[in-house]
């Protein structure tokens, strides 16, 4: 008897939730071939020679390259481009801006395309890619009548400039490297193509799902599924109090401090608070000028960027977890708040799962007196 189990080849150009897609696909017994550009699960003999720096002078980079791996996805599963990787790493920290990022990003999604074409997909009869960098790969699976199924992770690229377009003039001078074309993107004309190649488009919330319907996208083809986070990386839940017993309400953000998260409309409310009244630790790369954050007292602390295995201890400090974004996909720090006993306020752009009133609470974009 034929085998009808359908066989999904999976392509992501980074380690998008920590390699969850492939992972759940394996483990469903569904996964024919994972691409990606950088990965060190399956070359144990480079991880033993990157291990052999110490830590006390490993780069970031080290760092993040030895993160490229995932305990579940034995290695023959996986094909890696590293020349790739490197590459573009290289051509991402020469980019002084994010339209320079947008071009490096259509290069490597395009080399990364071409490398994964040129390997073949095995005997896949679905293949799964992540929204502007699938265009080639889903052109030539049309061709070879393979099934088409594309991750927007974000809100579309024209919904998403126009928001940041309107921040930029709500917070003028506050972060000089966002740049907001005046026509339409590269990833836009993208976008646009992988929606009419793809069979069907996965949308982590109805925030994500709204605009693509509003981009001219078929509701019939989009289905929304939240993300989730891996339950295994968090301890039991409990409730915590919202207030603190002892001191001052401790109030967490997690993320980069720009603009498309809302930033100046947190510094804005945490402003309206009496000295003593509030502890806030704001952690994340800092893409916004540093004389805006200055001003804050003791009661604001920007601890830059955190690895992942410091976060867990930030969420179980904090009472209270606050993401006012302007835009995103669906938030995968809500989640990881969630897990970890801590109540939630953000926005619906934020495309959360949060409950409003009973997880924590939902309030307007662009309104600290709500916030």
């Amino acid at each position: 008897m034929t085998d009808m189990t359908p066989r999904v080849a999976v392509a992501m150009l980074g380690a998008r939730r920590h390699y969850a897609v492939p992972r759940l696909l394996y483990e469903a017994g569904l996964l024919e071939c994972f691409y990606t550009d950088s990965y060190i699960g399956n070359k144990p003999w480079l991880e033993a020679v990157l291990k052999m720096i110490p830590k006390s002078v490993r780069s970031r980079g080290v760092q993040r390259w030895l993160g490229r791996r995932d305990a579940v996805l034995p290695a023959d599963k996986v094909k890696s481009f590293e020349a790739l990787g490197l590459w573009y790493v290289w051509a991402l920290s020469r980019a002084r801006n994010n339209l320079q990022q947008q071009i490096v990003y259509k290069k490597a999604a395009e080399r990364f395309s071409h490398h994964i074409l040129a390997s073949g997909i095995g005997d896949a009869h679905i293949v799964w890619g992540f929204n502007g960098a699938s265009l080639e790969i889903f052109e030539q699976a049309k061709v070879q009548g393979i099934t088409c199924i594309l991750e927007q992770t974000i809100l579309p690229k024209r919904l998403e400039s126009n928001l940041l377009r309107e921040e930029v003039e709500r917070w003028p001078g506050w972060e000089p490297g966002l740049q907001i074309p005046e026509t339409e993107s590269l990833l836009s004309a993208r976008e646009k193509q992988e929606w009419a190649l793809a069979d069907r488009i996965i949308a982590g919330s109805n925030f994500v799902r709204t605009g693509l319907i509003e981009c001219g996208v078929s509701a019939d083809k989009i289905s929304v599924i939240p993300y989730g986070v891996d339950i295994q990386r968090f301890p039991s839940p409990e409730k915590k109090a919202v207030v603190s017993n002892d001191g001052p309400l401790k109030i967490l953000f997690a993320g980069q401090v720009g603009l498309r998260k809302g930033i100046p409309d947190l510094l804005m409310t945490l402003q309206k608070f009496k000295p003593g009244e509030i502890h806030a630790r704001i952690a994340g790369t800092i893409a916004l000028e540093h004389k805006r954050l200055r001003g804050y007292g003791e009661s604001v602390q920007f601890l830059g960027q955190v690895p992942r295995s410091e976060i867990q201890q930030l969420f179980n400090w904090a009472d209270i977890f606050v993401l006012p974004s302007i835009v995103e996909g669906s938030a995968t720090v809500t989640y990881e708040a969630l897990m970890s006993g801590v109540p939630v306020i953000t926005t619906p752009n934020a495309g959360s799962i949060v409950r409003d009133g009973e997880d924590g609470f939902i309030v307007p974009i662009r309104d600290p007196d709500a916030l």
